[in-house]
């Protein structure tokens, strides 16, 4: 600041207090002014660099002793080599103010409130102003500077919802070589299974956008977000308080519907014949096959099984439920928890946990069950056929003479019996061996006793010789425990009760066992119930 100006505004200050309204120039008159003459004032004006102050109008109301503000005209304009009080500067979210309360003191000005927002008005600043700032900015030992007193409010951008599916369809995998080296294509993965309740799918709801608003007051637009819908599908609800949440109903298998969402299915179906491009099947609940299973493929089901054609050389087995096969069944194996139902069978490994309807006829099957019916009338053609309560059939065995092997027996008996003569067996092809190195352990204790040493060749065949003796004593002792558990099972006190029905025809060749005991046919002419009680055969006319 210039001598002169400084000069200007010490006159000024000792005179009047001053500030700029948006309607003008207001003063307020000490009360210890001394009256000054219009044109002194007007050249104190000018040396101060105020340049159009109304001099007549101060003067007279300094010389009147004017009381309160008075307004004195437009507001001052002062030049620009005095430093300003008061400045604006724009950035791209804020609107900064420089202020200068001591050089505001030096004028003899006083600084309002409502000065600085008309200012940031003339910039076009009016929304975001923090006038508490503000008003704190105008204390006289305030240090001059620039000073951010509003900013704008920018637009929140919001986020889309999302939706996330929980669990992996796809869980085929690339079928790995056997031991063998061969590889079997059947093998697609394990069928992707789920519990009831499982999260399938989870929503993250979306953030809502929010606008903003410039320092001008004007809107500033932010994307939209977009919501996503959680739709049910097959079995698929809503989880029980989180509508953004959707999960399994029931036990179940996953799958894609035409869609492309995930769904749940209860009964694994396949329409048509199963082939490669479905696979082997592992799928804890029921199963249904709409045409034929091909020879080398797995079904293994924890519910009731169901094929409507055929099966060849299939491994079927239900571990919970029951098996059904509307058409034959050629080989393979089926395994049932329940019941087993065919429309006939070759060469069949069949165990049913309740009952066996062999269709027509079972033809070399190995059968055990606790029933075996032929509902409609049927024959049982060579095989062996366990049961532990009835045998009903039309015809046993064939003109022929086809082995046949009949058990009326407890299950449990039966397989003790078994092992009992498979443990009888190893024992006695293990007894020689037993003796014949018993006798050189005998000579070799003698030797040792003796003070004889072993060396070389004949140290290692006497080690050879006690580590083979030794192993035949244990696998001796294993067989002893193995023989005294069945006997235990075959001595205990159970009921023994069943029948055999054979409505038709009997033909030499069926071997006949009930409970253990072998039971002659040609005592017996169809049709005939066998019925046995606590271990009483008769043979009754039907």
């Amino acid at each position: 600041m210039s001598d002169d100006s400084l000069q200007g505004f010490a006159i000024i200050r000792n005179l009047i207090r001053w500030q700029n309204r948006p309607d003008g120039t207001f003063i307020q008159v000490l009360p210890d002014a001394q009256p000054i003459a219009e044109q002194d004032l007007f050249h104190v004006f000018l040396d101060a660099g105020v340049i159009n102050a109304n001099a007549a109008t101060i003067a007279g109301h300094i010389r009147e002793k004017s009381q309160g503000w008075q307004r004195v005209g437009k507001a001052f304009e002062i030049k620009d080599s005095v430093p300003k009080v008061l400045d604006v500067r724009i950035h791209e979210m804020a609107a900064s103010l420089w202020i200068d309360p001591p050089q505001a003191v030096e004028e003899g000005r006083i600084v309002t409130s409502e000065e600085v927002k008309e200012l940031l008005k003339f910039y076009h600043v009016i929304h975001g102003i923090d006038s508490d700032f503000i008003q704190n900015l105008l204390r006289p030992d305030c240090p001059a500077g620039w000073y951010d007193v509003a900013i704008c409010e920018p637009a929140i951008e919001g986020t889309d919802a999302i939706i996330e599916c929980m669990v992996n369809v796809d869980q085929t995998s690339i079928p790995i070589p056997g031991n063998d080296g061969m590889v079997d294509f059947r093998d697609r993965g394990d069928l992707p299974e789920v519990t009831e309740g499982t999260a399938i799918y989870v929503k993250t709801p979306l953030v809502p956008a929010q606008d903003g608003i410039d320092m001008a007051g004007n809107p500033i637009k932010a994307k939209t977000s977009r919501d996503a819908a959680l739709i049910p599908s097959e079995n698929i609800r809503f989880r029980e308080g989180d509508p953004n949440v959707l999960e399994a109903s029931c036990d179940g298998y996953l799958f894609k519907g035409r869609d492309g969402r995930v769904q749940i299915g209860r009964i694994f179906n396949v329409k048509g014949d199963l082939d490669l491009k479905i696979g082997n099947i592992k799928y804890h609940g029921p199963i249904s096959i709409g045409g034929n299973v091909p020879s080398g493929f797995r079904i293994y089901g924890g519910g009731d099984i169901t094929i409507g054609g055929t099966a060849e050389g299939a491994d079927i087995q239900s571990t919970g439920g029951s098996v059904v096969i509307r058409g034959g069944v050629f080989g393979g194996k089926i395994y049932a928890a329940n019941d087993v139902k065919v429309a006939f069978a070759h060469e069949v490994n069949i165990y049913a946990g309740g009952m066996i309807d062999g269709g027509k006829y079972l033809q070399h099957c190995q059968s055990r069950c606790a029933v075996l019916k032929f509902v409609r009338g049927g024959m049982i053609v060579g095989g062996q056929v366990l049961v532990s309560r009835e045998l009903d059939c039309d015809v046993l065995g064939t003109e022929a003479g086809s082995p046949t092997i009949i058990n009326l027996s407890d299950p449990e008996e039966e397989d003790a019996r078994k092992e009992l003569e498979r443990t009888n067996l190893e024992e006695k092809k293990l007894i020689p061996l037993r003796d014949l190195l018993e006798q050189k352990v005998v000579v070799l204790k003698s030797r040792i006793s003796g003070g004889a040493q072993l060396l070389g060749r004949a140290r290692d065949d006497a080690e050879e010789t006690l580590r083979q003796y030794g192993g035949i004593v244990e696998k001796m002792k294993e067989l002893a425990a193995r023989r005294a558990r069945c006997k235990e099972i075959l001595d205990a006190e159970r009921e023994r009760e069943g029948a055999i029905i054979v409505r038709k025809a009997m033909f030499t060749g069926v071997d006949m066992h009930i409970f253990g005991r072998r039971f002659e046919i040609t005592d017996v002419r169809p049709p005939v119930k066998i019925a046995v009680r606590d271990r009483e055969v008769e043979a009754q006319k039907i």
